[in-house]
């Protein structure tokens, strides 16, 4: 069963995705609501999360630097961007991040890019 982390600061999103992937079959195996609180749940974990959903602008971390670090240590995560922030598309793609969506998305496109990077 794949493993999701989801990383937004507005528990509503963070409810509808986790539905959105328990209604895949995915398991969610952590939330958090900043990004430095989701790099130490994510440092904790053996074996790491086949995808993380995340968002920008959170407070004390934001969603970019949560991903660069996260490349950093494991250069093959698989990573969903998922912000209003559009402003950040081509910075994020610049790190490595492949899969951007702009909220609000469409239930029907996170699934499709969930199930594309777990290469399903």
């Amino acid at each position: 069963m794949p493993k999701v982390m989801i990383v937004d600061d507005e528990p509503t999103i963070q409810q509808l995705l986790r539905i959105i992937m328990e209604d895949m079959g995915y398991e969610v195996v952590a939330q958090s609501m900043n990004g430095e609180a989701a790099l130490k749940a994510y440092d904790g974990m053996d074996p790491k999360p086949d995808v993380l959903i995340i968002d920008h602008r959170m407070p004390v971390m934001t969603g970019l630097d949560l991903a660069k670090r996260v490349l950093e240590k494991e250069p093959g995560q698989k990573i969903l961007f998922l912000t209003a922030d559009e402003t950040i598309k081509e910075r994020v793609k610049e790190i490595g991040v492949t899969s951007f969506l702009e909220k609000p998305a469409e239930i029907d496109v996170i699934r499709t890019s969930v199930r594309s990077l777990i290469g399903e």
